[in-house]
């Protein structure tokens, strides 16, 4: 049987190079690889489903999921995680505490991304202040007019409006015109300073590692999707990506050049549940009882996740 020919669109991480760099083999495939942003990729898979394999949002990939609408089947192959501490910005000559965002206005690219979900189970979980007690400006970063990739239906009380046309939410902020900003990279205006602009968190690194101390979550951002319409054709192409992520991690480590922590980047559905637990209750509450518990993964991949352990440490 000849190898299948297929596109594959991910980030250039460390983990990844190995098998960007052909060291190491998805069997029965030949790849044309991608390195593209987040953005990119994330936009063109769920609105034109422009790959056969590629990094996905979590958060878009659990909401598709939910509605049974996702182009891709997902394995366990979490090739993006990071605190989201140093992700919230605010105007410091009037917001002291997170309790001060009640009320407030605060800037977000789009509501239902990964990094400003988990922002928002923070900032509930630890300060009592809900999404219905923030007034939400989507806007784009820095360049206007940025849409949601995926239409959401939020929550009774929940307030969502655009930024004005023509308006960013960095530049919003910079002017006091908003109170924050969560999204998943800093205002370009951070670099030069600003007297008024800073973490919600001063020292968000600290308050990360207290959260990772009480909760043991490293929040999850992106995962591996195959087009669905693929994995049903080849019922063994998610294993053979699967342990090609595996395989590729496993090479960065050994080279050295992978920016890990030991057992605290070990994943999989056994040791990621409780995180996608997390997540899967933050995505959207109107459909919570509808998400699929975890995992929501191709069916080979998640058995041998289940079966063996040393198979959960894959990815970061």
């Amino acid at each position: 049987m000849p190898n299948l020919n297929l596109s594959v669109a991910v980030g250039d991480y460390d983990r990844n190079r190995p098998l960007i760099a052909g060291a190491v083999r998805i069997d029965g495939v030949d790849p044309v690889f991608m390195t593209l942003s987040p953005e990119e990729i994330f936009f063109r898979a769920f609105r034109s489903v422009d790959f056969d394999i590629c990094e996905l949002s979590l958060s878009s990939y659990t909401l598709k999921t939910a509605r049974g609408e996702c182009p891709y089947v997902g394995i366990p192959a979490f090739v993006s995680k990071a605190f989201r501490h140093t992700s919230i910005y605010v105007r410091t000559d009037r917001i002291k505490a997170p309790a001060d965002l009640k009320g407030r206005k605060v800037g977000v690219p789009e509501y239902q991304l990964t990094a400003n979900v988990w922002a928002r189970a923070i900032l509930e979980d630890d300060f009592g202040v809900k999404p219905a007690d923030i007034h939400w400006i989507r806007g784009g970063i820095e360049e206007p007019g940025r849409p949601e990739k995926i239409a959401v239906q939020l929550p009774g009380g929940v307030r969502l409006d655009n930024a004005p046309e023509g308006a960013t939410i960095s530049g919003l902020l910079e002017k006091g015109e908003i109170d924050g900003f969560i999204a998943p990279r800093p205002p370009s205006f951070i670099e030069r300073g600003h007297p008024h602009v800073g973490w919600l968190f001063r020292d968000p690194v600290a308050a990360a590692k207290d959260w990772y101390q009480r909760t043991k979550i490293f929040p999850i951002m992106h995962l591996i999707g195959i087009r669905r319409t693929l994995a049903d054709r080849h019922p063994w192409l998610p294993v053979a990506v699967f342990k090609a992520f595996e395989q590729s991690k496993t090479a960065a480590l050994a080279q050295g050049d992978a920016a890990f922590c030991g057992g605290d980047f070990e994943i999989g559905t056994r040791a990621d549940g409780p995180r996608l637990l997390v997540l899967r209750r933050r995505a959207e509450p109107p459909h919570a009882g509808s998400l699929p518990a975890p995992p929501p993964f191709a069916g080979p991949v998640a058995a041998i996740d289940e079966s063996r352990g040393d198979v959960s440490s894959l990815g970061v």
